[in-house]
């Protein structure tokens, strides 16, 4: 269930060699069945998955890093728990790098085969990236390995993450990716239905029959089409817990919340004990947990919170201390769902509730504000987030209640979303009180994202208009300014205004001030035009000019080389366009996958040019990478068997 207990508490590992002190997160209470640490019940579904990350941490590299991806309860965590479990018995120092102790992750010696696990990696962007270009520069005798878990890889955590303004940087850090960005899916239902059971096993119930499993996994499957182990797991709780059964996912994690506080409350001595326990589960949840030092250093509380929090070494009844609670309410998503849901309770316990929402949000920004991103993410449509965003600003301006807002826009995943009026309104509130003017940053990158918003749901003509509006008022010394043109241009693409667009990605390539990886997309951009035109030249030369910016990423300057082979192979220059596909293939911080689909070309050509001994050789090493994007290896395999095929027949 619900995890009342700390999890800090109960790291099991240490370092044992004097280097990193690293922790694998072990829970095995019935209350815990929910949390990504639990050992009962089985990692089911992924051994194919498994299996990539053992090849990941045992590759020939001396150091190298690698994020895997994915909405909340998809099982990266446990993942990320299954491989260090599995290291560790191989005598490798393995598990989760604590926010506390990450100060001395770039400049530590492995003492042995290492792999650090880091999770929560948007909000612990700066600091890691300065750690994995320190360690990309150094000589380890022992392999590292670092395993990056998050969400997703939009937003500007990733760039950050990869020093993509920075080109000597950048190029050390990617060349020690050791893959793409590796996304998570749900189970398969056979999956589903194993887990089902291995879950009814481990709590030791009487099984269930075909048809009952069957139902358990359709009520997952309502809840979320995805079938993530998570929701499989809530369907199996409730399936086997007494009341109403509902295929509603917000309606079984409300069930699981409230028989985590039924125990809780049946814990502690009086109903005041209780209100300090909930409340402090609340801030610890808000700031996605905290270890007892963390609470320690609060004390003394300001005066807003001294009659809602327990002091740090109270106990609360006869078996809960300070220190069961300040993990919060885990998993994330239900974490979120208790915090929203306590802005709708009643008055005393929302005021409250706001009260330590601002505190958290002035306290520890980062922490706050990556707790607001997964649950804007995982809640985007719940009716009191309006509350908890009003709530996270310092109650003394209209422009502080924006800030945060503004930053989750995109994850609103919606144009017409309540919060968007909301923000504007608070916007329009500010330049009343004179705290900004009209024309602003802030409110140009509200523009901005709102008009990405629409653009995504190929509203181009509207989308377009809104990016018009927000440049006319935008200063062209905001880089804002040169992403508004470049989003306008592919925007009027779309709209098959390509004279227009051209202007737009020419206005950004001529301009000195514009940043190096904007100018990047608008010369590809504008290349992509010249190309339908026939004016290869053109493109060419616009390809040329990517590879001679600096401080662009790897992303831009491989677009930049496989498309000007293929400009060079229609004009007939196919030893320019081999040097292209041979350049790609020796530059470092190009991406596996990326290689291959160069490879792929380059075997197709071998094909069409009647030399199929060559383009053997390039499919037998595509075959042969540990990774690849499914459509090449799709398209490799299918001229192997033509390969095969045309060999039988001679």
């Amino acid at each position: 269930m619900v995890q009342a207990g700390s999890i800090g508490n109960l790291f099991v590992g240490g370092t044992g060699d004097g280097s990193l002190d690293l922790a694998i997160p072990a829970l095995d209470t019935p209350e815990s069945l929910l949390s990504f640490a639990n050992t009962a019940v089985d990692c089911v579904g992924r051994t194919a998955e498994l299996a990539e990350l053992k090849r990941f941490i045992t590759a020939e590299w001396s150091f190298s890093w690698w994020v895997w991806t994915g909405p909340a309860g998809i099982g990266k965590s446990r993942l990320a728990v299954e491989l260090c479990r599995y290291a560790s018995t191989r005598e490798w120092h393995a598990g989760f790098l604590r926010e506390t102790d990450q100060d001395e992750f770039g400049h530590f010696q492995a003492q042995r085969p290492t792999l650090l696990v880091i999770d929560y990696a948007a909000q612990r962007s700066r600091w890691l990236s300065d750690a994995l270009v320190l360690l990309s520069r150094q000589h380890q005798v022992f392999p590292v390995r670092v395993l990056i878990l998050e969400r997703d890889t939009s937003g500007e955590w990733w760039s950050v993450t990869r020093r993509v303004n920075r080109l000597e940087e950048s190029c050390g850090v990617t060349a020690a990716m050791y893959a793409e960005p590796r996304p998570m899916s749900g189970l398969d239902r056979p999956n589903a239905r194993a887990l089902v059971k291995n879950m009814i096993a481990r709590l030791a119930a009487a099984p269930l029959t075909t048809g009952q499993v069957e139902q358990v996994v359709d009520r997952a499957e309502a809840m979320d089409p995805a079938l993530r182990p998570l929701f499989v797991q809530v369907s199996t709780i409730d399936r086997l817990s007494p009341g109403e059964e509902r295929p509603n996912r917000d309606y079984s994690l409300r069930r699981i919340v409230a028989r985590s506080t039924a125990w809780l409350e049946s814990q502690v001595a009086t109903p005041q004990s209780a209100m300090l326990a909930h409340n402090l589960r609340f801030l610890a949840t808000t700031l996605g947990g905290m270890t007892i030092t963390d609470y320690e250093s609060l004390h003394p509380l300001p005066d807003t919170l001294t009659d809602l929090l327990p002091g740090v070494f109270q106990r609360l009844g006869s078996s809960v201390a300070v220190d069961d609670l300040v993990d919060g309410v885990r998993p994330d998503i239900i974490g979120e769902l208790f915090v929203l849901d306590r802005f709708g309770a009643e008055p005393t316990v929302a005021l409250a509730s706001a009260r330590m929402v601002g505190y958290a949000a002035r306290k520890w920004p980062d922490s706050y504000r990556g707790f607001v991103e997964r649950l804007v993410a995982d809640h985007a449509d719940h009716e009191r987030l309006l509350d908890l965003l009003e709530a996270s600003g310092d109650g003394e301006s209209a422009l502080s209640d924006a800030e945060l807002a503004v930053s989750v826009i995109q994850l609103l995943g919606r144009s017409d979303h309540p919060v968007i009026r909301w923000i504007f309104d608070r916007l329009d509130a500010a330049i009343e009180e004179g705290l900004v003017e009209g024309r602003c940053r802030l409110i140009t990158t509200a523009r901005f994202k709102v008009a990405n918003l629409v653009r995504l749901e190929d509203d181009a003509l509207r989308a377009r208009d809104l990016y018009s509006e927000a440049l006319a008022d935008c200063d062209p010394e905001w880089p804002e300014y040169y992403s508004l043109l470049n989003n306008r241009g592919i925007t009027l693409c779309t709209l098959q205004c390509e004279d227009l667009a051209t202007t737009d990605f020419s206005t950004i390539i001529g301009s000195p001030s514009a940043p190096a990886e904007v100018r990047a997309c608008a010369l590809n951009n504008r290349a992509d035009i010249l190309d339908t035109r026939g004016d290869l030249d053109g493109a060419i030369a616009d390809r040329s000019s990517v590879l001679e910016l600096p401080g662009t990423s790897y992303d831009r300057r491989y677009i930049a080389l496989f498309r000007r082979a293929l400009a060079r192979r229609k004009q007939g220059i196919s030893n320019e366009a081999h040097d292209d596909v041979n350049r790609i293939l020796g530059t470092a911080d190009i991406a596996v996958e990326q290689k291959m689909q160069a490879l792929l070309l380059r075997a197709q050509w071998a094909f069409d040019d009647g030399n199929p001994a060559r383009a053997q050789a390039d499919l037998d090493e595509i075959a042969a990478s540990y990774r690849n994007f499914e459509s090449v290896e799709k398209k490799a395999q299918e001229l192997r068997d033509t390969f095969t095929k045309d060999s039988s027949t001679k």
